[in-house]
C-alpha cells in the first residue's frame, strides 16, 4: 500500500509519498488557515498526478500532522465551552495551584482560563482520597445543569471530579447522565483523557480536549469527506505528541495528545537521519515559516516526557501557561520562523516576532499582500534563497518588495537595508542558539559537542549560523529537508501511550495490583493499534513508571526492568534504576528516603516504517556540473557580499567536497554553506556540513 503524509503548518502544508514501488516523493503547497482541509486536498491532488508517481487513489493509506489544535487554543478559537466538577472547586481553573512562575513579580500574570466563570458548574457529590463516597452523586444537580447548558447553547463539556483519576464512578455516571440529556453534546471526562494524579493540571488537560474537540472532529470528517469527493477512501492515522500515529477515532476524541504532531514528526526523522550518518546523538533543528524546535535526541531516540506547557503568558516561565499531563517528546519552541515580523521595540532596538505574517498574507516577498518585513524578507535581501528558484521556482518571490520591506524598518533603525537585514538573520540565529543552550542544559549537555540536524523550510539557511553560535561542528541537512516532518509521519509506528497514577511506596510493594494496571493499560492500547489494522502478533508494549522519593512534589520517569512483578529482584532493579536517574539529572541521591511510584504508563506500537528512497535526477560528475550560477551573498565573516557559487542539491556528486561560501539548493529548503564550512552529500542523500 502506498503511504502519503501531509504537515500542515502555520505557512505551509508539507507532503511525502511513498509509492507503490518504494520511491519518496516530496510535495508543499501554502497553508490555508481558514480551512486547513483545502491545502491538503490540493496538495494530494497535485502529487499523486505528478509524472513518476506510480500510485493510485484506491491503494492509499494517509497519515496527518496538524495544527488545528494547536492554533485553537493560542489563538482563543475553540468552542464554547463548559466546566463540570466537584461542588465548591468552581474556581479551580482560575485558583490554578496557587503556586508563582517569578516569586518576585508583583504583578504576575497568568493566561485567562478557557472557561469562563460563569460556564464553570459544580455537581454535589465528594469522594474521598480511598474511595468513599463522603457526599452521594445528585443526579439531579446533573440534570438541572444539562438544562443551563441547553438553555447556554453550550455543547462541549469538561467534568473533572475530585479523585476520579482513581475513582472514576462518580463521573462516568456524570457522563451518562449528560449523554442522554443532550445527545449533542461533546464530553470529555478526565478519567478518560488524563487519569492521572493532581487535580488542576488533570483539569487543564481536559479542558483543553473539550475546547478543541468539536473542531478537530469537524477537521477529520471534512477532510476524508473532501477527499471522498476525489475518490479517495483512506482510513487515516494521526501524529500524536509522542511521536506515534493513531486512528481518526482517537485523533477526534482526544486532540489535547496532538498538540505537537507535527514537530513531534520533526524529531522522529532527525532520530531517523542521526542513525544513517552514524551518530547516536544529535540536536534536532526545525524551523518553520512560524516557529523553530528544537530537541535533543540522545541515543537514537527524542525523549518523551509527561507533561508539557501551552500559551504560557511569559515564554520562558514554565508555570506560566495551561499544564497538560500528556506524553510528548521534550522540546523547546520558539516564535522565530520565516514569517516571523520584525520591528522597532519601545527601546528603539531591533525586535523579532512573535507575532508572524504566516501564509496569509505572508512575507512581503511573496506578493499576496503583505508589507511588514520577515526573517524570509531578509534571507533574500541578503541573497541566502534566491527569487527565482523558491520552491524549485515554481513560486517566484518578489526581491524588490523584500527591499522595500526591510528600507522601511532600517530607516526608522538608522541604518542600511542589508545591515538590518543581517541583523535580524543573526538575531534570530541568537535566539534560536540561546534556546538551544538553555534546553540543552536542562539535562546537563553542552550542545557544542551535538552534531545539529536542520530541516524545515528556514532550518537549513540558519543551521550553518546557529551552528557556529553553538560552537557546534558538524551539520547534516538531510534530503527533502523542507518537508521533513511529513516523511517523520512515515516513519512513525502506530503507537498509543495509556497511563494511570496508583500511588505505591516500593517498600510496600502490591505486585497484584501492577499487574491489574498494565493489564487494563495493555487492554486499552492494544484497541487502539489494532484499530489501526496492526497485527496482533507486532505489537510491542514499553513500561514506564513515575518515581519520586517520599515528599517529594515531582517524580522522574524511569523504564521498568523486564522481570516478573512479584520478584524481589525487580523491586530492587527498580529502586536502582531510580537512583541512578537521579544522580544522574540532580548530581546526588538522597540517603535513607523511601521510594513511591506515582504514575504508571504503558507505550503500546506497532513497527516503524521504513525509510524509502527519494526520487531525485542525481547525475554524477564534479560539482562544476552541478554548478548552477553565482550570485551575491552576504557573510558576516567578511562584511560584506561575496559573489558566491549556487549548486543544484539533485546533481552534486556522492563524496565530492564543496567549500564554503556556497548555496546548495533543494526544491523544498536551500542550505548555505558559510565560509568557515565544508559540505558533501552522502550515499543517503543526506548533505553533510563541517564547520571549522
Amino acid at each position: 500500500m502506498a503511504r502519503l503524509a501531509f504537515d500542515t503548518g502555520g505557512t505551509f502544508t508539507d507532503f511525502a509519498l511513498i509509492d507503490d514501488l518504494g520511491i519518496l516523493h516530496l510535495h508543499k503547497v501554502l497553508s490555508t488557515p481558514a480551512n486547513p482541509a483545502a491545502a491538503v486536498v490540493q496538495g494530494v491532488g497535485e502529487l499523486l498526478v505528478r509524472p513518476g508517481v506510480k500510485s493510485s487513489k484506491d491503494n492509499l493509506q494517509i497519515l496527518g500532522a496538524t495544527t488545528v489544535v494547536t492554533n485553537a487554543v493560542l489563538e482563543r478559537k475553540g468552542v464554547e465551552t463548559a466546566f463540570l466538577t466537584t461542588d465548591g472547586f468552581q474556581d479551580l481553573l482560575r485558583i490554578r495551584t496557587e503556586g508563582r512562575y517569578d516569586l518576585y513579580d508583583l504583578k504576575i500574570a497568568y493566561p485567562a482560563p478557557l472557561v469562563p466563570r460563569d460556564c464553570c458548574f459544580g455537581i454535589v457529590e465528594r469522594m474521598a482520597a480511598d474511595g468513599r463516597a463522603i457526599t452521594p452523586l445528585d443526579e439531579s444537580s446533573v440534570g438541572l445543569i444539562a438544562a443551563e447548558l441547553r438553555a447556554r447553547g453550550l455543547t462541549s463539556v469538561a467534568v473533572c471530579l475530585l479523585h476520579s483519576y482513581k475513582f472514576p464512578e462518580h463521573e462516568q455516571k456524570v457522563g451518562a447522565l449528560l449523554a442522554a440529556a443532550g445527545p449533542e453534546l461533546s464530553v470529555s471526562l478526565s478519567s478518560d483523557v488524563c487519569p492521572e494524579i493532581r487535580e488542576y493540571d488533570r483539569a487543564s488537560t481536559t479542558v483543553v480536549n473539550a475546547y478543541t474537540r468539536p473542531l478537530m472532529t469537524q477537521h477529520v470528517e471534512r477532510l476524508e469527506a473532501d477527499l471522498r469527493k476525489d475518490g479517495i477512501v483512506s482510513r487515516m492515522l494521526w501524529m500524536t505528541s509522542s511521536g506515534g500515529v493513531v486512528p481518526s477515532a482517537t485523533a477526534s476524541r482526544t486532540p489535547v495528545r496532538l498538540i505537537e504532531s507535527g514537530p513531534a514528526a520533526g524529531a522522529v526523522a532527525a532520530a531517523e537521519y542521526a542513525r544513517q550518518v552514524n551518530e547516536a546523538s544529535v540536536m534536532s533543528f526545525d524551523m518553520g515559516g512560524t516557529t523553530a524546535k528544537l530537541c535533543l535526541v540522545p541515543n537514537g531516540e527524542p525523549m518523551i516526557g509527561g507533561e508539557l506547557e501551552i500559551a504560557r503568558h511569559e515564554r520562558f516561565h514554565r508555570g506560566s501557561g495551561f499544564p497538560l499531563k500528556i506524553q510528548s517528546i521534550q522540546m523547546i519552541e520558539i516564535g522565530a520562523g520565516g514569517g516571523s515580523i520584525a520591528s522597532r521595540n519601545r527601546l528603539g532596538l531591533l525586535q523579532v516576532g512573535p507575532h508572524s505574517a504566516g501564509a496569509v498574507p505572508g512575507p512581503a516577498c511573496y506578493g499576496r499582500g503583505g508589507a511588514r518585513p520577515t526573517v524570509t524578507d531578509a534571507d533574500v535581501l541578503l541573497g541566502y534563497i534566491g527569487a527565482d528558484s523558491f520552491l524549485g521556482g515554481e513560486f517566484q518571490l518578489d526581491a524588490g518588495k523584500a527591499r522595500t520591506a526591510i528600507a522601511e524598518l532600517a530607516e526608522s533603525l538608522g541604518v542600511t537595508p542589508e545591515r538590518c537585514a543581517w541583523g535580524i538573520h543573526d538575531l534570530v540565529n541568537g535566539t534560536m542558539a540561546e534556546a538551544a543552550t538553555m534546553h540543552a542544559a536542562d539535562y546537563g549537555v553542552d550542545p557544542s559537542t551535538l552534531p545539529v540536524i536542520a530541516f524545515g523550510g528556514a532550518g537549513p539557511v540558519h543551521a550553518y549560523g546557529v551552528a557556529c553560535k553553538l560552537n557546534a561542528k558538524k551539520v547534516v541537512c538531510p534530503a527533502g529537508a523542507g518537508v521533513t516532518s511529513a516523511v517523520g509521519l512515515l516513519i512513525a509506528p502506530v503507537a498509543v501511550d495509556v497511563s494511570a497514577s496508583l500511588p505505591m511506596r516500593l517498600d510496600r510493594w502490591d505486585a497484584d495490583a501492577v499487574r491489574d494496571v498494565f493489564a487494563r493499560l495493555e487492554k486499552d492500547g492494544r484497541e487502539v493499534v489494532l484499530q489501526a489494522e496492526v497485527n496482533a502478533d507486532g505489537i510491542s508494549y514499553a513500561r514506564t513508571a513515575d518515581l519520586r522519593y517520599v515528599g517529594q512534589g515531582h517524580e522522574i520517569s524511569v523504564a521498568l526492568p523486564p522481570l516478573d512483578f512479584g520478584a524481589d529482584a525487580f523491586v530492587d532493579e527498580l529502586f536502582a534504576r531510580f537512583e541512578t536517574n537521579y544522580a544522574a539529572l540532580f548530581g546526588r541521591t538522597v540517603a535513607n528516603s523511601p521510594v513511591e511510584a506515582i504514575t504508571w504508563r504503558l507505550r503500546a506500537s506497532g513497527p516503524k516504517g521504513a525509510p524509502a528512497k527519494t526520487a531525485t535526477k542525481t547525475v554524477r560528475g564534479s560539482a562544476r556540473d552541478a554548478l548552477k550560477t553565482h550570485r551575491p551573498v552576504y557573510f558576516d565573516e567578511t562584511q560584506s557580499f561575496v559573489t558566491t557559487p549556487v549548486y543544484d542539491y539533485y546533481a552534486l556528486p556522492q563524496d565530492v567536497e564543496i567549500k564554503g561560501p556556497a548555496i546548495v539548493e533543494q526544491v523544498e529548503s536551500t542550505i548555505v554553506v558559510g565560509p568557515r564550512g565544508t559540505a558533501h552529500v552522502d550515499a543517503r542523500g543526506n548533505l553533510i556540513m563541517h564547520i571549522q
